[in-house]
Order: C-alpha cells, then sequence, then structure tokens
C-alpha cells in the first residue's frame, strides 16, 4: 500500500471470498494498479484519514457490518478532501432504491457483483480502462 508509481484501488467488503475473486480477476484483467482491501465502513474511513495519498478508485460494497456502503458513501462525499474520489458501488444489491441512493450520492457506477469469474475478470478490466488508465506514471 505504500507504493503509489500505480494507481492504488480500496475495496471496502466484508465478504472474503469476493474479494479473493475481486484480486484474481484484477490480476487476470491485466488492471492497471494495486488493489487493496479493508473488511468495513469504519475502516474504510480509518484507512481514507491515515493516507497521505487518496485511492484513485474505491470499490464500494453497501452492505458491511459497523458501518455500511450506504453510510459510507454518504461520508466520504461531505469531506471536501474525499469527494472527488470516484466511488463504484459493486455489491449484491439489484435494488432500485440502492440504485437511486448510490446516485444521488454520488457514485459514479453502481454494478451488481457478477456470478462468474469471467464476469470479475470483465468488471476489473472495465473499471481500469476507465478509472485508472490515465492515473498511471
Amino acid at each position: 500500500m505504500k507504493n503509489r508509481d500505480v494507481p492504488f484501488v480500496l475495496m471496502a467488503d466484508d465478504d472474503e471470498d469476493d474479494c479473493i475473486l475481486a484480486k484474481d480477476a484484477f490480476a487476470e484483467s491485466g488492471a492497471l494498479g494495486v488493489l487493496g482491501f479493508v473488511e468495513n465502513g469504519l475502516e474504510l474511513m480509518s484507512s481514507l484519514f491515515r493516507s497521505a495519498a487518496l485511492p484513485a478508485l474505491i470499490l464500494l460494497d453497501l452492505n458491511m457490518p459497523l458501518k455500511d456502503g450506504r453510510e459510507v458513501l454518504k461520508e466520504i462525499k461531505s469531506i471536501p478532501r474525499f469527494m472527488n474520489i470516484p466511488i463504484v458501488v459493486l455489491t449484491t444489491s439489484r435494488e432500485e432504491k440502492d440504485v437511486n441512493y448510490s446516485c444521488e450520492m454520488g457514485a459514479k457506477s453502481f454494478i451488481t457483483k457478477p456470478a462468474t469469474f469471467d464476469g470479475w475478470v470483465e468488471i476489473m478490466k472495465s473499471l481500469s480502462d476507465k478509472w485508472l488508465a490515465d492515473k498511471s506514471s
């Protein structure tokens, strides 16, 4: 997490299996950058406040313990230092109310977690192309 020569992506998700899938898919996709993980919204906020360099992208699950993604999204977008970090909601939810809330609160995209590894790879490649390609040095 200390090497910031490449874009840093921070994923907040309490599902260990999804984190492993995301990590493997990120590598398989050839995505530019480094992917790091936190397990809940409290850890995400702590990580942001501790870090001198902000992530190039946050992947945010909505359903997490301690502080869920909805609370964190609202909090991040209310803090001037963090409000411009792009946030992509990556969750199991398909609920229209979650999509609407995420967009209203400033999420750049809402993606329902895929059912296959190939789907994960496709998402990671797409996110890299859109959010990280111009961030690498």
